[in-house]
């Protein structure tokens, strides 16, 4: 397939990688940078490793980034002393010295929260459409090779060389599609890019391909442009309209990263749904046993009650990516604004502003759908709780309420044992009594008679007259808080009156 693009030609064709990766999160305190923040210098200096270009592979020497360093508008990250952009030439690919040369330039600046990053690779002269592939050597500017958090954006400009004095866009359309297909020879993309839409930047046509995936480790959105107006190269050597035009595919990436975030955090809070689905079922069989009963429901709430904070957190998040998607659409529309009327040439920018109706009628009225969908869950893990804890204190006051009755009536059968053991030691006591007899005599009469059992009997209803009236006693002793044996810091104190 290359040899059948070798016959097309090309000016100075120049591949723009914008990459945006997120430096800052509002989550974190003011000033310091989110863990991975320099993953995508990291990336670079590999490839400048990879290439044998010691410029790139050094590239973070020449970075100006303190350590602490909060959101800024707008801030140039590269040295003054390299005039803030770091260029460098490709070396010489030994055995091959009819090999167009290249070039390549790093330009980097911090967007707010977040890192961009412009890496371009350049061939100085005419080339063919099939060298293009050294533009994108081994698939490294590739969305799985950058790694970029936010998103990223390939551009390619060149000058067509057409016989055509005026090609039509189907012409120009056919060039951009073979184009195309040379950057992403090596692509080991789960899902190529396809055509998406047209317009103009500075006069010239400008076509949009992406394969519109969701997580922006995986999404490859390409924009080909072709000089073909006599002052389209002149108003893209200005560069007036480079920094509007990274601001628009910043706040782009951003659109998109916040929707795979809400997204994720959706799937994330629908797992947790079908979670208390499943302990909801749970209740409807607990076990009979009261002990057995506690330990499931106390074992669920551990469960549950984790999982409840999680689910509130993640429609928390829901809803701050929703704002962030408000705030970088307006952010976006600025920028296309300003780009549309501001900058000198033809444009027409049909493609991005499909995007902003996209971000309202697709972007956000999903968001408030799952949003709608998951409030009332979150509603239903409250009620599940409460009902578990319901559940938990009347089986756990049944439970208290058995306790009390067996303790009432262990004490009832200690109290019973002690009557006994008090009633057998009181006989005890007397028996000695039981075969002595009570002698009376009377001298009138001068005779004498003895009743056995009489004096065992009296010594017995003396002894249980003694006992009751001392319960009694001690009884009411202990109700009046007055009982003799009570520590005597337990007595309430009298003053004295004088």
């Amino acid at each position: 397939m290359i040899e059948q693009l070798s016959g097309e030609l090309l000016h100075y064709p120049k591949l723009s990688l914008y990459a945006f990766h997120l430096c800052h999160d509002m989550a974190l305190a003011e000033g310091e940078r989110v863990e991975d923040a320099d993953v995508i210098w990291q990336r670079f200096e590999e490839f400048g490793e990879s290439l044998d270009i010691l410029a790139l592979k050094t590239c973070r020497q020449w970075l100006n980034i303190p350590e602490q360093q909060a959101t800024i508008a707008f801030r140039e990250l590269l040295s003054e002393e390299l005039d803030r952009c770091l260029s460098f030439p490709f070396p010489e690919v030994e055995g091959k010295s009819d090999t167009p040369r290249r070039n390549g330039e790093l330009y980097a600046v911090q967007l707010h929260d977040t890192y961009v990053a412009d890496l371009t690779f350049r061939y100085p002269g005419t080339v063919s459409v099939a060298e293009l592939t050294h533009l994108n050597p081994e698939g490294m500017l590739l969305p799985d090779r950058i790694s970029a958090s936010i998103g990223q954006t390939l551009v390619l400009f060149a000058k067509a060389v057409i016989a055509e004095e005026s090609p039509s866009l189907a012409t120009l359309r056919d060039l951009a599609d073979r184009c195309l297909q040379a950057l992403l020879t090596n692509a080991p993309l789960p899902v190529l890019p396809s055509y998406r839409a047209q317009g103009k930047l500075l006069g010239s046509p400008i076509f949009e391909y992406d394969n519109d995936a969701e997580n922006p480790a995986q999404s490859c959105h390409i924009l080909i442009w072709l000089d073909c107006h006599p002052d389209t190269a002149t108003l893209e050597a200005s560069g007036d309209y480079y920094h509007p035009l990274m601001d628009l595919l910043c706040y782009r990436s951003k659109i998109r990263f916040s929707y795979h975030q809400a997204r994720t955090r959706y799937r994330d809070c629908r797992q947790l749904y079908h979670q208390l689905e499943t302990l909801m079922k749970g209740l409807q069989t607990l076990p009979e046993d009261t002990a057995e009963k506690l330990t499931v429901l106390q074992d669920s709430l551990l469960k549950i009650n984790p999982q409840a904070f999680t689910y509130a957190s993640h429609i928390r998040d829901m809803e701050d990516q929703r704002t962030t998607m408000i705030t970088n659409l307006k952010n976006y529309t600025t920028k296309l604004e300003a780009l549309t009327t501001n900058i000198d040439g033809e444009q027409e920018f049909r493609f991005f502003q499909a995007f902003s109706h996209e971000c309202r009628s697709k972007f956000l009225r999903q968001i408030n759908t799952d949003l709608n969908y998951l409030r009332p869950g979150n509603a239903l893990f409250g009620h599940c709780i409460a009902t578990m804890r319901g559940i938990v204190e009347v089986e756990q006051a049944k439970m208290n309420n058995k306790q009390q009755q067996t303790n009432q009536d262990l004490q009832n059968e200690i109290q019973a044992v002690g009557v006994g053991i008090a009633a057998g030691a009181i006989v005890a006591s007397n028996s000695a009594l039981i075969f002595q007899p009570w002698k009376r005599e009377r001298e009138i009469f001068e005779f004498s008679f003895s009743w056995p059992f009489v004096g065992f009997i009296i010594a017995l209803v003396i002894s249980v007259f003694c006992s009751v009236g001392a319960w009694y006693w001690a009884k009411e002793g202990i109700k009046q808080g007055r009982f003799p044996f009570r520590d005597a810091r337990e007595r309430p104190s009298k003053k004295l009156k004088r």
